[in-house]
């Protein structure tokens, strides 16, 4: 297959890091390849190793399962024979059936925690997931944190600056701006923070001084505080956003402190719909938005007069007309229909353009444009996949390809070509209907494909995609054209489930959790059909990761909001939880981990000690991580403190759920404070804080340290607790109490021993030395 030469081709590295270059190996031995941007998390480190505790691009994939094919309906009989065989696509199959030997027990591992959480936080930004914030140990000292900075044209400011709307507050954050150097902007996604944020800057500096920095790290405004001298600059601005990640107050006045000094400023960006914006004064203001009738004039008299200067002169567009137009328009109720409470900034731009090219129609057709513009992406998607009378016919391995570059928003071209390729193999093998269909070699350019400034691809920008992405100019566009192919042509649904059942073997995870999120876009439109033939297998699956996506698929289909198809979702789980199938009940426990649970944390854990409650003939680690999940919400750490406190008092039995929370000290043990108090585990700071969480903790170290499934995890995590004492004076008085509390003179004795190693492998570990002294002093008859 031929391409542009701006595309890199399959097999060639078009992309920089360890996956530029990957063997052609087989799936199960191909290191995990994550492209997510902002994921939170840590990669658990060696303490005995140097260097930090951060993720690598080239970080190997989790262990997982194998699937044995095995395909049984949910109402499955206790002995295992279904009451109902259920109905599946042709060429379907159970996933990996032909290479998986069977279910065995999932050990517990805190980088196989990580890994899903960043999995599915990746996800979260867009389609659902966690929103969870979480920081890992600083062991090592500080761990730099990677920003890229990006110029913004003088151009792109003023016209921001000319169609901007001022908020609420905005005379106050212009004070706030120049009196500090700094301003937070808290606020929901699409209020125009970004603008707002642009705007000040402009007005504070020179219009061409004005800069974005990007980072995929954690702690970005601590960080920012430390590089002030790299990356602010006398008289610049910057802007930088922070996604769900509030900074503390003691941050924001160092970030001020250091942006004063030299003479810079900087906007923040955050979302936080439940921050208390007191404790961040003076610097936060809550971003509620401009008023978007306000928003829709300025963006409508500007189309119209730019529409004037490109097409009419003279008498054929008088400026009188497009007065009155404007006005007509202003006064039509039907705009205030549309425009409603919570629209996006950038939604109300967008029906400005369109309401612009009914200038030249009659008035009472204006009512056709409220039309047009809600159905704008379903118009463009037929359009893009030839569906209408008015499109350009395609050939006929086009329209895969166009449905695979939609779905494929935000991936690296380089995916892209190769998962198109695929389903136009199976669109092929659809039409042919051949096992194997000669591929076709065909000419693939982009331009063809989706044309910049046709609505559907965004215009590049050098200046942050490295390697080249596929941008979507609304990325909206995507759940759109799924609805379109899912209800357009009948014949591509059977070929698009079975591209997606092959895209959960790809040996990229950002393309293999892609296929769950098109598959959770389906279930929207779909959810009976979808889940019968395809996630349903995925939660069947004797692969941990198959059920994982199972999991994925449904909290992307409770992002829709819609209350009947949430309350179904949350019937499903429930029956996969009360399933005697061991698979069924893990699917359960991992949605459980996703937004499907955190949106009622109480009553999740509730759920999940039922679950860890039940006797299995194998044990996952799904639970602890469900568990673990819920914590690292932004209101789950003291719920989730309670639960563990119940549950390490259970028996020590198959069915309890003691283990999951023993497993759960030991995925959470890696997990600090936040950014304020990197070297501090979040465990740790529940327990100094409350003698009652100290005892739970207590309770968790005795049965982790003696368990055999966890005991060697368990002492590698005190050694990385012991070392981040070093950097932590309060942290270290606290474990040098904790740690000879262990009540057994046997258990004394192992930490006797492994506390000695830890001394002999680290000398110059201050905290280590501290607790061995006190362990001798308690051994002391």
């Amino acid at each position: 297959m031929s391409t542009s030469p701006e595309l890199p081709a399959e097999g060639v590295g078009s992309e920089t890091g360890p996956a530029a270059s990957e063997p052609d190996l087989p799936v199960a031995e191909l290191p995990h390849q994550y492209d997510g941007a902002g994921e939170p998390g840590p990669v658990p480190h060696d303490p005995r190793q140097g260097g930090g505790a951060e993720a690598s691009s080239d970080e190997r994939e989790p262990a997982r399962h194998r699937d044995d094919g095995g395909v049984r309906d949910d109402r499955q009989e206790a002995g295992g024979a279904s009451r109902s065989s259920g109905t599946q696509l042709p060429g379907l199959r159970s996933p990996r059936a032909a290479r998986d030997e069977g279910d065995t027990d999932e050990q517990i591992s805190p980088e196989n925690f990580s890994f899903i959480i960043r999995h599915a936080t990746g996800n979260a930004n867009v389609h659902g997931g966690h929103n969870n914030t979480a920081f890992s140990l600083n062991l090592n000292g500080p761990q730099p944190v990677e920003f890229q900075q990006t110029p913004l044209a003088s151009d792109d400011i003023q016209q921001r600056h000319r169609l901007h709307r001022p908020v609420p507050d905005h005379p106050m954050m212009a004070d706030c701006l120049k009196r500090s150097h700094l301003v937070l902007l808290i606020g929901p996604k699409g209020s125009g923070r970004d603008t707002t944020a642009r705007v000040l800057l402009a007005d504070a500096c020179a219009g061409d001084r004005v800069a974005v920095l990007y980072s995929g790290g954690t702690g970005l405004a601590q960080a920012l505080a430390e590089q002030a001298d790299l990356h602010l600059t006398r008289g610049y601005g910057v802007v930088l956003d922070l996604g769900t990640e509030l900074p503390t107050p003691a941050t924001l006045e160092l970030l001020a402190l250091r942006a004063g000094s030299i003479g810079a400023s900087v906007v923040l960006i955050a979302e936080g719909a439940g921050a208390e914006i007191d404790t961040l004064s003076p610097y936060a203001f809550r971003h509620t938005g401009p008023e978007l009738k306000q928003v829709l004039e300025a963006h409508l008299e500007s189309a119209l007069q730019r529409h004037r200067a490109e097409e009419h002169t003279g008498d054929h567009c008088p400026q009188h007309a497009l007065r009155e137009f404007l006005r007509d328009v202003l006064r039509d109720p039907r705009v205030n229909d549309e425009l409603g409470a919570n629209l996006p900034v950038r939604e109300a731009v967008s029906l400005a353009g369109t309401l612009a090219t009914f200038l030249h129609r009659p008035p009472e057709e204006l009512g056709q444009a409220f039309g047009a513009w809600r159905n704008r992406l379903r118009t463009l998607a037929r359009n893009l996949l030839g569906l209408t009378a008015s499109a350009n016919v395609l050939d006929p391995h086009e329209q895969p390809l166009r449905i695979a570059y939609v779905l494929c928003d935000g991936l690296p071209l380089s995916d892209f070509i190769r998962v198109g390729t695929l389903l136009c193999d199976e669109v092929r093998r659809a039409e042919t209907r051949e096992a194997a269909p000669e591929r076709r070699v065909f000419d693939l350019a982009l331009d063809r494909l989706a044309e910049s400034g046709a609505g559907v691809a965004a215009s590049p920008d050098p200046g942050t995609d490295n390697p080249r992405r596929v941008r979507l100019a609304e990325p909206e566009l995507m759940a759109s054209l799924i609805e379109v192919v899912w209800h357009g042509p009948g014949w591509l649904r059977a070929p698009l489930l079975r591209w997606l059942q092959k895209l959960t073997e790809d040996r990229l995870e950002r393309v293999r959790s892609r296929a769950s999120v098109i598959a959770g876009l389906l279930l929207r439109h779909d959810f009976d059909s979808v889940y019968r033939d395809l996630v349903q297998l995925w939660a069947r699956s004797k692969s941990a990761r198959d059920r994982q996506y199972a999991a994925l698929a449904l909290a992307v289909a409770v992002g829709a909001e819609d209350p009947w198809l949430t309350a179904r979702i949350d019937r499903q789980v429930a029956d996969w939880a009360r399933s005697p199938s061991p698979q069924l009940q893990d699917s359960a426990a991992r949605t459980y981990g996703t937004v499907v649970g955190t949106r009622d944390v109480r009553g999740t854990l509730r759920a999940l000690e039922e679950l860890g409650g039940r006797r299995t003939p194998v044990r996952y680690a799904s639970v602890a991580y469900a568990t673990a999940a819920l914590f690292l919400t932004p209101d789950g750490a003291e719920p989730v403190a309670e639960a563990l406190g119940r549950w390490v008092r259970h028996p020590d039995n198959d069915a309890s759920p003691l283990r999951h929370a023993v497993g759960t000290l030991i995925v959470l043990g890696p997990y600090a404070v936040g950014p304020e108090l990197p070297s501090r585990p979040a465990l740790v700071g529940q327990a100094m804080a409350d003698p009652e969480r100290a005892a739970s903790l207590l309770l968790l170290w005795q049965h982790a340290l003696v368990d055999p499934a966890y005991s060697g995890l368990a002492w590698a995590l005190l050694e990385q607790w012991l070392l981040a004492g070093d950097r932590d004076g309060e942290l270290c008085l606290f474990l040098e109490g904790f740690v000879p509390d262990f009540s057994s003179a046997e258990l004394l004795r192992r930490a006797d021993f492994h506390v000695a190693r830890m001394a002999r492998q680290h000398p110059a570990s201050t905290c280590v030395r501290r607790v061995l002294r006190a362990i001798h002093r308690r051994q002391r008859p």
